[in-house]
């Protein structure tokens, strides 16, 4: 009798549990019964085709956004206020949109995808405005640099000898950095304007390097160009599109 009934509530337990189970699998999205996927995905078919469009070209740009989001939140998410909150809101929602997506219910997922998209492009412009300002800051210094070293040279071509002294440096390279940098930094700003943020954050994170290469390769010692790479370290693993390791040499690969 005793065994019977303990038997008897383990199957009680069972059975709760499973119910439980199902109930929580009924409302979790994505995984509804067939039924109610059907219910959901109601349309006219010029809906139903421009949704399956919409789905089909925006789930893979999502995923590619995604990634450079990821990365770009682990380096300098602290200067976007919720933005790893955010991502991982974005990643849980695309994976939602997928199960739909692959469900074959075009009007849930394509509805989803573009929501998405939408929340991302949002997230993309706070991130772009950070590298804006920090690439108009690195650029800036370069200048400074170089036109610090111009008036060396300068100087240093009206002495006595009207040779070069100990002070004087080629500059045509770095000023021909520069300006390419100068100019990515421009595209950049053009592909804001256009809304292509995905694009503007490749053109920064080109103009940043050249800056960050010219003002360490101005230094004179390796001691002053160490100082620049642990400085700019997170930018230069993020311009090799990669997570910065803060406590290692190495930087990550997301």
């Amino acid at each position: 009798m005793r065994y019977a009934l303990i038997i008897s509530c383990l199957f009680l337990s069972a059975s709760v549990f499973s119910q439980e189970t199902a109930k929580s699998d009924k409302s979790e999205k994505g995984k509804e019964p067939l039924e109610e996927i059907e219910k959901m995905d109601q349309g006219t078919n010029l809906e139903r085709k421009s949704l399956k469009q919409a789905s089909d070209l925006l789930k893979d740009r999502i995923y590619t956004n995604l990634r450079l989001l990821s990365i770009i939140t682990a380096n300098f998410g602290e200067e976007v206020p919720d933005s790893k909150g955010t991502v991982e809101k974005i990643r849980k929602d695309y994976q939602i949109a997928l199960r739909y997506y692959y469900r074959r219910a075009f009007i849930v997922s394509g509805r989803a995808f573009i929501q998405i998209d939408k929340e991302m492009s949002e997230l993309f412009l706070k991130f772009v405005n950070v590298y804006d300002t920090k690439t108009q800051s690195i650029l800036t210094d370069c200048a400074d640099v170089i036109t610090e070293q111009e008036q060396k040279n300068l100087l240093d071509s009206t002495s006595e000898t009207g040779r070069p002294g100990a002070n004087y440096k080629n500059l045509t390279e770095f000023q021909q950095r520069l300006k390419l940098g100068y100019a990515q930094l421009g595209q950049a700003e053009i592909m804001k304007d256009e809304t292509r943020y995905f694009e503007a954050l490749v053109h920064f994170r080109i103009a940043k390097d050249y800056g960050i290469r010219i003002l360490s390769e101005m230094k004179e010692n390796d001691a002053d160009r160490k100082q620049i790479s642990d400085k700019f370290a997170k930018d230069i693993s993020d311009n090799k599109n990669l997570i910065h390791a803060a406590d290692s040499a190495t930087p990550s690969a997301n």
